[in-house]
């Protein structure tokens, strides 16, 4: 009796693991995408008033507020070490230079800078897409198959 008690909680947790590696990859393209719908509404912003940055990002930009007493750059990477488990190096790193970037240029060229961002971010969700459709699947199949290959051994 305790074996098969042991067993049937060993496939479930592996298949859990599996379905939350799973869903990380879901995650990563959901992040991906707000952070490029935030950036348009940024640049409408940008465009329609001469505002700091500060306030053109303080309306909880990805749910965080900025402020004006601190220099943006140290606050968009406290907002970006929030999302670091879920973006790829790639992801974080394209996110940073743009932060690092922004309010180095005149109102033309931060607006053009957020366009050719959100053309790198829009190809990164199509990346996190592709990685969904191929290793979705396989997480939870593999996360079961685990669990039901331990839960033979020990019977």
């Amino acid at each position: 009796m305790f074996k098969l008690i042991l067993c049937i909680v060993i496939i479930l947790c592996s298949t859990l693991v599996g379905f939350s590696y799973s869903s990380k990859l879901f995650e990563r393209k959901r992040v991906l995408e707000s952070f490029v719908l935030e950036l348009k509404n940024a640049k409408t912003r940008m465009r329609y008033s001469s505002n700091e940055l500060y306030k053109i990002f303080e309306n909880n930009f990805m749910k965080y507020s900025f402020c004006e007493n601190i220099p943006f750059i140290n606050q968009w990477d406290d907002m970006l070490k929030g999302y670091s488990k879920l973006l790829t190096k790639q992801d974080f790193k394209l996110l940073y230079d743009f932060g690092k970037t922004l309010g180095t240029t005149d109102l033309n060229g931060e607006i053009s800078n957020i366009d050719m961002y959100i053309t790198l971010l829009d190809k990164q969700i199509l990346h996190s897409q592709k990685c969904i459709d191929s290793k979705s699947g396989v997480y939870k199949t593999l996360g079961l198959s685990l669990g039901l290959a331990v839960a033979i051994i020990l019977i």
